[in-house]
């Protein structure tokens, strides 16, 4: 007989939440509130995988760890400067509407600038139980909207994201613009 995947893992995701809830005594991190908050039982699965692998991979904490390579600068040398351009691009891509807090100390570490905006191009659309849009950017970012703004955004469609004030985000295409939160 063959089982859905969606059908074990979803009641086991909630299972561990629970418990992860009940045995920690603090509350669950807003990545994964959001992630339930999430309509279709494909896109919420993906939201809990995305969080997972984020959690797992933990690629943020080996940078801080970064030396120089043999040959370059002094001992003194940070990570970010050892760093190829492209590589230190890609962190602060990957950083980019994260958490204060998850990202201070990599900053702090990494030498790694904090970058105001970025470009991007939307690769999915869904819609939560309360009607707010979640986007699926190209480069794998999860932006969940947060005001009540009605707007229409199509796939492929160009977007900007930059910092706007009190640590809010903007999503703007050439016509549009909505306040977003990442989720993953």
């Amino acid at each position: 007989m063959h089982i859905n995947r969606l059908q074990i893992l979803v009641p086991a995701g909630f299972a561990v939440l629970t418990a992860v809830s009940i045995a920690g005594g603090t509350e669950l991190p807003t990545e994964l509130i959001d992630c339930r908050a999430l309509t279709s039982p494909e896109a919420r699965l993906d939201c809990y995988d995305q969080f997972v692998d984020i959690q797992k991979a933990a690629p943020l904490e080996a940078l801080s760890g970064q030396t120089a390579a043999p040959g370059h600068a002094s001992t003194g040398q940070t990570a970010a400067t050892a760093m190829p351009e492209a590589e230190r691009a890609a962190v602060q891509e990957d950083l980019f509407g994260k958490n204060k807090g998850e990202i201070r100390d990599v900053l702090a570490a990494t030498g790694i600038e904090e970058l105001d905006q970025m470009e991007a191009t939307i690769a999915r659309i869904d819609k939560t139980a309360s009607g707010k849009i979640v986007i699926t950017l190209d480069n794998g970012q999860v932006w969940l909207q947060t005001d009540n703004r009605r707007v229409r955004l199509s796939e492929q469609d160009k977007i900007t994201i930059h910092r706007a004030s009190f640590g809010s985000y903007m999503l703007r295409t050439e016509d549009k613009v909505l306040r977003v939160k990442r989720i993953s």
